[in-house]
């Protein structure tokens, strides 16, 4: 009975997989994201290759078993190449990004030591214990499960700086959030450790479960499954050209905090940039010839702290003028300024009128 609810699941799991490879192809995705996800679902039935031995009992080709965890590594680093150029503008190659898969791979080739009249017994029950003596059985799921934890880390690390900075770098940042990326992202990390913990009690004997392999196959299996369908939902966001690291620590004079922000003013009086929907710091300095990191850096040292409130500064000068110079309505006056709620507009020209008294 269990091993049909097995097959059925697996099933399910496959539906769900073809349902994600469609919406990749159907629905308009970037096309550098895009090369990455196509990797990343060609890896995705490769890593369960253990689980569709088992099921089909296909013995004679238990050379191949214990073969597969490196595609679980593969597929999280393309989704890591995927989500970046959502995130930062400057996007650079990191040749060390594959060394888990390159030592996921290195390591799990150990597996073919193990004689194959003993791997076909594992088709019924895996090992547990005697970690000395089957430790080839072990060291790749622990690999892959450290590799994939240590990768969904750094993904999750890079959303939220995004969204820690979005204010510094956009105006309009209320559809420019991914919440439920992160989740899912935290989701993967929180997986992969209970990954971890799984394979390591097998390997020592405190945990006597004949399918331990299985459940952490299945376990990285489904949250990577999860992590590529939801990249497949179309998303607006604002790559930050941010130089974090140098936002962070580094530390302009009085003088050149005047000069950029002197600049960043006469650029959108000029150019009316508070009037664009969506603006961005990139786009504002493109026109005004500013460092979008120097402008930043000088707009968090002064009373304006980001770029988001030094635009509504203007927006709002603006529209307490076309307010009060004419009988336009302030949800008129809110829509032109790309504001979506009139009781919001209020509230900030409530704050901004007292501010100015």
């Amino acid at each position: 009975m269990m091993t049909v609810v097995y097959e059925y699941f697996l099933a399910g799991l496959i539906v769900i997989w073809a349902v994600g490879v469609a919406r990749l192809f159907a629905f308009k995705v970037n096309l550098t994201s895009k090369r990455w996800l196509c990797c990343a679902f060609v890896c995705w039935p490769l890593f369960l290759t253990d689980e569709w031995l088992r099921i089909a009992n296909a013995t004679h080709l238990s050379h191949l078993y214990g073969l597969s965890e490196v595609f679980a590594v593969i597929a999280v680093t393309c989704c890591y190449r995927a989500i970046k150029p959502l995130l930062i503008s400057a996007v650079t190659a990191r040749k060390r990004l594959w060394l888990p898969a390159v030592v996921t791979a290195v390591l799990q080739m150990s597996v073919l030591l193990i004689p194959e009249t003993q791997k076909q017994q594992w088709f019924q029950v895996a090992p547990t214990g005697h970690p000395l003596l089957l430790w080839p059985a072990y060291v790749a799921p622990l690999a892959a499960g450290f590799s994939v934890l240590l990768i969904g880390i750094l993904i999750t690390e890079h959303i939220q700086m995004y969204h820690r900075y979005l204010p510094a770098q956009t105006v309009d940042y209320k559809n420019l959030r991914m919440p439920r990326l992160a989740g899912v992202m935290g989701s993967l990390v929180g997986v992969a450790f209970m990954s971890i913990l799984l394979v390591t009690a097998a390997t020592f004997g405190f945990l006597s479960v004949p399918f331990w392999e299985s459940f952490h196959h299945l376990m990285l299996g489904v949250a990577l499954l999860i992590v590529l369908v939801s990249l497949t939902f179309v998303r607006r966001t604002s790559p930050s050209p941010l130089d974090y690291e140098r936002l962070e620590q580094g530390k302009p004079t009085p003088y050149e905090i005047s000069s950029i922000i002197s600049k960043a003013e006469r650029y959108t009086i000029e150019s009316k940039a508070y009037k664009q929907r969506f603006l961005t710091l990139e786009t504002f300095c493109a026109g005004a010839g500013l460092d979008p990191t120097a402008l930043a850096q000088a707009l968090q040292l002064t009373e304006r702290k980001s770029f988001r409130r030094f635009i509504f500064h203007y927006r709002l000068e603006y529209a307490k003028n076309v307010l009060l110079k004419s009988d336009a309505k302030l949800a008129a006056v809110a829509k032109r300024m790309g504001i979506t709620s009139e009781k919001f507009l209020s509230e900030y020209l409530v704050k901004h009128l007292q501010k100015d008294n």
